[in-house]
């Protein structure tokens, strides 16, 4: 059994990238690193010591890029696949969920395609998180008004997301139980920034000066 207060993780990298030609998003590569690897070292530095990664579409070429993840022996890393990535984010989640121990402390999910996120991004969440109020289920950074990632829940939404159907999940309970939702406000765009198009890896340069590679391979 994890100590209490424990971390574990959800990330998710089950999309097809058809927007953006259906590179694998998660496998672009931000000063060589792809973002799939960044994300678990940022998320191991962060204290999970559990993490899945859940995979749909490129699965297989994903995977070997797993395979060459090195994370301490206390930390748990493994990739479940769904079926059925298309049917929306609850379903993957859920997929995710399946997968980690039922008494984790915290539970944070994190999507493969936010080239920004940093080490502090997920500390700020996970501290908040423990400060919350009583009554709060759900903490997650808030930039202009738009809700972002990471996310940090416990039993109670984790329960309530492997109940849901289909697509299903966290944003539907979030709509429905707002007085148990913290949004923490941030003042930058890394919690909100994605990218789904190529036009989007152009802003990403522009407005950041962080330009995301292909992988080896792969063109637009």
């Amino acid at each position: 059994m994890d100590q209490p207060g424990s971390v574990a993780a959800v990330l998710m990298a089950a999309g097809a990238g058809r927007r953006m030609g259906h590179v694998p998003k998660s496998l672009l590569l931000r000063g060589g690193e792809p973002l799939l690897l960044r994300h678990v070292r940022i998320l191991v530095q962060a204290g999970a010591l559990h993490i899945v990664v859940v995979l749909g579409h490129h699965a297989e070429a994903l995977q070997a890029v797993l395979a060459q993840a090195r994370v301490p022996d206390a930390v748990s890393l493994r990739w479940v696949v769904n079926s059925a990535p298309d049917e929306g984010p609850g379903s993957s989640l859920r997929c995710g969920l399946a997968a980690l121990p039922a008494d984790a402390g915290a539970l944070l999910v994190q999507l493969a395609d936010q080239p920004l996120l940093e080490l502090a991004d997920m500390q700020a969440m996970l501290a908040a998180w423990r400060a919350r109020a009583a009554g709060v289920e759900l903490v997650l950074p808030q930039h202009a008004g738009q809700p972002g990632h990471p996310i940090v829940f416990g039993t109670t939404l984790r329960r309530a997301v492997m109940q849901a159907t289909g697509g299903q999940g966290v944003r539907e309970w979030r709509r429905a139980h707002p007085a148990q939702v913290q949004a923490i406000a941030v003042e930058h765009e890394r919690c909100t920034t994605d990218v789904d198009t190529p036009e989007d890896l152009q802003r990403l340069g522009e407005c950041f000066g962080v330009w995301l590679e292909l992988p080896r391979g792969q063109a637009l």
